[in-house]
Order: structure tokens, then C-alpha cells, then sequence
């Protein structure tokens, strides 16, 4: 499995894990199931096209492999909610919050991805600081082991 693929697989996995989850539109105001993209928000090529809110972005952040006959390729990922709630109350916070603990849930129960790769434990997360009412933004940062190339030559 090489980082693209473990990109891919997760997509499918958050699009799974939250197929039954409804959030508000930023476009419609209805009531809509979670986008996930990998990597980042499509461009939208017109000012008319809808706001994506509410997603999820899978972005691969970085890797590491210290090389070693043993060492596993650890690669980290940054998974970001965008929500929108227009309500006065101000707790869209809660919608992110509630995500990013179903995310924390699953992995920390089962670490195995679709078993092509396992979850580290290695688990952090932040919500947005600042307020862009009625945004709601977080992310939580997540790290997985996927199988390292290994020497074939005759020294390895």
C-alpha cells in the first residue's frame, strides 16, 4: 500500500463511517450527508457553484520510515471538518467536536483500516480559535502503518 492508497481507503472509510449523519448545507440550508475529499476542496470554476460545507478533507500531511530491517512506513494524515450552522447559539463547535470523536472512536476500537493498514494510536486534534460565524472548522491528525519497501539486493 503506498500513502495515495491509504488516502483512498480512508476517504471511503469517513465516507462510510458517516453515511448516516446529517449536517446543514451552506448552499441549500437542508439538511445533507458529509462530502469527503482527499487532499483538498475541489475549484470551483464559477462563482454560482454551491458551497461544499458541510466536508471532510483527507490530507496526507507527511512520512516517515527510518529505514530499518523492522521499521514500518508511518505515514500522517490531517483530517479537516468544515461545518456550517447558522443558528444564534454559536454551537456549530459541537457538530466538529462530535466528529472528530467519531473518528477517535473508531480507530481507537478497531485500528485496522480494511486490513491494508493500522492505525498508530498516535492521535491529535484542534478546533478553530477564531470565529467565522456560521463556519465551524477542526481537525484532528492521524497516523497509520503501512508496509515499507525492503531492500532486495544482496546486502540487505
Amino acid at each position: 500500500m503506498t500513502p495515495l492508497e491509504l488516502q483512498d481507503e480512508l476517504v471511503e472509510e469517513m465516507k462510510e463511517l458517516f453515511k448516516d449523519y446529517l449536517y446543514r448545507s451552506a448552499s441549500s440550508k437542508e439538511r445533507v450527508p458529509l462530502q469527503v475529499f482527499p487532499q483538498h476542496i475541489p475549484i470551483n470554476e464559477t462563482d454560482d457553484e454551491e458551497d461544499p460545507v458541510p466536508y471532510l478533507i483527507v490530507r496526507l500531511s507527511s512520512g516517515d520510515d527510518d529505514g530499518t530491517r523492522d521499521s514500518n512506513n508511518i505515514v500522517k494524515l490531517v483530517i479537516i471538518a468544515g461545518i456550517y450552522d447558522d443558528n444564534l447559539n454559536a454551537q456549530g463547535h459541537r457538530d466538529v467536536m462530535n466528529i472528530i470523536q467519531k473518528i477517535y472512536d473508531r480507530f481507537h476500537k478497531n485500528p485496522n483500516l480494511h486490513d491494508k493498514a493500522a492505525y498508530t494510536g498516535e492521535f491529535h486534534w484542534a478546533a478553530q480559535e477564531d470565529n467565522y460565524y456560521p463556519f465551524y472548522f477542526g481537525a484532528c491528525s492521524i497516523a497509520f502503518n503501512i508496509a515499507a519497501i525492503r531492500r532486495e539486493d544482496e546486502y540487505a
